[in-house]
This record gives C-alpha cells, sequence and structure tokens, in this order.
C-alpha cells in the first residue's frame, strides 16, 4: 500500500493517446485512480479493447482502477457542413433548418434539435462550439431560423450547440445512452456519469434502469446547465457523487460565474458527505505542453482546497502528448496542498446510525492520533461515510465484494 499517495484522487480520460497497457501502467504509477471512458467518442470495440486492457493492467499491478463510464448525453449539434466547415463572418447571416430539410449550402445549416424553431424567438443567443462562435436569432420562419453573426469564425461539422436561454425539451437519456448504458453493465463499468442533468429525477430515471438491469452502479450527476445549479439539493438527494463539469457549465454560465459557482458545489457535496469531481481544462496546455501553465497549478491546487475529492484530466490524458507527466504533475500539486493545508471538516448532514459511528470515529481520531481506520463493508457505504468526515487517519475498507473495492478507488 501506497501511504504517500494523496489523498485527492486523479481521474484519467483514456483514449488514443493512453489506451496501451504501457502508459495505462505508468499512469498507475503516477497517480492515476480512475480511468474515465468517454462514451462521446469510440466504438464499443475500442472501448472493450480499453476495458480489457485496463483490467489486465489491474490485475498484473494489484492495484485497483475504477471505471468511469461517461455518458454522451442528449448533446445538441450542427450537422455535417459543405467541405467539413463554413466561415462566419461577423455581421453575416446563417440560417439553420432541421437535418431533414437541409440542403448543403454555405449559408445554412442542420442542427439535430427538433424544437428550435418552436422555442426561439428573435433575440435568443445561440452558441457554437463552446462559445467560441455566437448567433442570434433575427426572425423564425416555419421550420427555418434565421440568425446573425455576432462572434464569427470557422464552423466544423458536428460542433456543439448551446442555447442558454431556452428550456429544452430534451430526454434525460437518448437511445444511443441507453445502447451505452447495456453495454458498459456487461463490460462490468463501476461508476457511471450523466451528463446535462437539470434535476434530481433524471438521476432517478437512470437509476430505475440501473434496477431494471439488477445493478447498484453508483451514479455521478454531471452539473453543466443553469437548472442544475438551481436544483442542486434536489440532485444531491438522489445522486452517489457530482462533477463539476466546467466545459459547458462555462458556455451555458458566464464565465466569470463559474468559480464561485464551483466552490459553492463543492462545499454542498462536502457537506452533505458526496464525493466530488472537479474536471475541464485543469492542465489543458499539458495536451502540447510539458509543464502546466501556473493558473492551471494554481487551478489544480484552489479547487483541492476548496474541499475537491478528485480532480479530474480530459484531453490531456486522452488525446494529449504527456499523459503520464499529466497525471504525475496532477499528484504532485495534490501532495503539496495536502502538507500545507489543515482541511476543514464539513460533517456529513445525516441522522442515520452509520454516520453516527463514523462521525464518533473522526473524534477518536483526533484524540488519539490514530494511523488507520478500517471499515469492514458490504456496499461501501460505511467506508465512504468514514472518508467523508476527512479524518487525518488513513481509511482503510475491507470487502468481499470485488465490484466495491474497485467503486470504492474514487
Amino acid at each position: 500500500m501506497n501511504t504517500t499517495s494523496p489523498r485527492t484522487k486523479i481521474v484519467a480520460t483514456i483514449g488514443p493517446a493512453s489506451r496501451s497497457p504501457e502508459v495505462i501502467r505508468e499512469m498507475v504509477l503516477a497517480g492515476m485512480s480512475v480511468a474515465r471512458l468517454n462514451f462521446s467518442h469510440g466504438s464499443y470495440e475500442d472501448h472493450a479493447n480499453t476495458i480489457a486492457t485496463l483490467r489486465r493492467v489491474s490485475r498484473e499491478m494489484d492495484a485497483p482502477i475504477t471505471l468511469l463510464q461517461d455518458l454522451q448525453g442528449p448533446k445538441i449539434r450542427v450537422g455535417e457542413l459543405p467541405d467539413g466547415a463554413i466561415a462566419l463572418t461577423q455581421g453575416g447571416h446563417l440560417m439553420l433548418l432541421p437535418a431533414h430539410k437541409y440542403q448543403q449550402d454555405p449559408d445554412t445549416a442542420s442542427i439535430d434539435y427538433p424544437h428550435l424553431a418552436e422555442e426561439a424567438e428573435p433575440g435568443t443567443q445561440i452558441l457554437l462550439d463552446d462559445g467560441l462562435l455566437e448567433l442570434k436569432v433575427t426572425a423564425v420562419e416555419g421550420d427555418a431560423v434565421r440568425t446573425v453573426v455576432v462572434k464569427g469564425g470557422k464552423l466544423k461539422s458536428r460542433k456543439g450547440v448551446n442555447l442558454p436561454s431556452l428550456n429544452l425539451q430534451l430526454p434525460s437519456m437518448t437511445e444511443k445512452d441507453i445502447a451505452d448504458l447495456e453495454f458498459g453493465l456487461s463490460q462490468g463499468v463501476d461508476w457511471i456519469s450523466l451528463s446535462f442533468v437539470r434535476e434530481g429525477e433524471d438521476v432517478q430515471k437512470l437509476k430505475q434502469r440501473l434496477a431494471d438491469h439488477k445493478a447498484d452502479n453508483p451514479v455521478i450527476a454531471k452539473i453543466e446547465k443553469p437548472q442544475a445549479i438551481e436544483n442542486l439539493e434536489d440532485i444531491l438527494d438522489v445522486c452517489d457523487g457530482i462533477m463539476v463539469a466546467r466545459g459547458d457549465m462555462g458556455v451555458e454560465v458566464s464565465p466569470e460565474r463559474v468559480p464561485m459557482v464551483q466552490k459553492h458545489i463543492i462545499r454542498r457535496c462536502n457537506e452533505r458527505g458526496i464525493p466530488v469531481i472537479t474536471a475541464t481544462q485543469m492542465l489543458e496546455s499539458m495536451i502540447q505542453n510539458p509543464r502546466p501553465t501556473r493558473a492551471e497549478a494554481s487551478d489544480v491546487a484552489n479547487a483541492i482546497v476548496d474541499g475537491t475529492d478528485a480532480v479530474m484530466l480530459s484531453g490531456e490524458s486522452a488525446v494529449g502528448t504527456y499523459p503520464v507527466q499529466a497525471v504525475g504533475m496532477m499528484g504532485r500539486i495534490a501532495q503539496e496542498v495536502e502538507k500545507s493545508v489543515t482541511f476543514m471538516n464539513f460533517p456529513p448532514h445525516m441522522n442515520d446510525e452509520t454516520h453516527s459511528i463514523s462521525e464518533a470515529l473522526n473524534v477518536i481520531d483526533d484524540i488519539l492520533d490514530l494511523r488507520c481506520i478500517v471499515a469492514f463493508t458490504t456496499s461501501g457505504y460505511s467506508a465512504m461515510l468514514a472518508a467523508a468526515e476527512r479524518p487525518k487517519a488513513m481509511v482503510v475498507a475491507l470487502t468481499a465484494r470485488i465490484e466495491v473495492y474497485h467503486r470504492l478507488n474514487l
């Protein structure tokens, strides 16, 4: 057991740059605890091969690697464009059409949200490609939505669309998500994250699908939409973990609000004993560079000071040039912060017997300066509650269930 590893867990997205057994092994040695499988990309064959490699490396190293299946969710995208891209000029015009009415034309684009013409009105803001491009609706004519370009640039095929002012008529899970979930369960994933959660009912629907498959995988709700921020308490009531997904959040919510929203979400998760992951662009420059910017290092450190349980790499480990170095850098930042900071203790707001025992353990830890707290657990619940109290002593879970062994690594 490596007692020098940081308490903060590192989630690394697996992709073309990191799916080989050699790189996975090095990432585990560098501090990776959780492997994220992004189902927005890749074929089932790719994911099956990656999962098999992760499990094999885990057995060979005698080290748990938690598998996190990240479902794509109802992401709106533009369709295929002439020659793969069109140029949008500020002050120019673009007409948006449903896919079945689209004919390739440099002044039009298709969008895969069928209700846009029903819901949009003059003045509605439409953001493209993570907010890099911006349109404003000028008129709606039948199925056609006419817009003026506010922020121009190159629009590429299949780029994302955000409609922050609209209450979208979208299911919490698409047909693709349902098929991906069934595949993930067949492959033995450990945790499942649900994208674009808006309310607690979205999480409950996923949990019902899991129950229908006689599965009890814990569910992470990704907080990235304004409705999710408003309904945070409702979501915390039913989820098993939270991801502060700052990518789409930074598009749907103004960027200047994101830092304080992040701090609020992390604090509420700490107070309620719910694991929280902070994600997106944490070490973004390490996709191409061997060292992060000072601002990125501070971003990771501040998330840990705020109380995040895990920090996450996306493109840095999936497609970047330095996946192992990115994991190692996160680990070193976490160790440095944990040496310097006395973490505030936010006791979970629960009154059940198990919580009372874990809270008492924390008091005993303060008095006796324990080296280790051992939790014998079937579901993992008591071990997670003990860890949620953030004792100084290391928390060790003993379980007879291999799936719990893997899940608890987050």
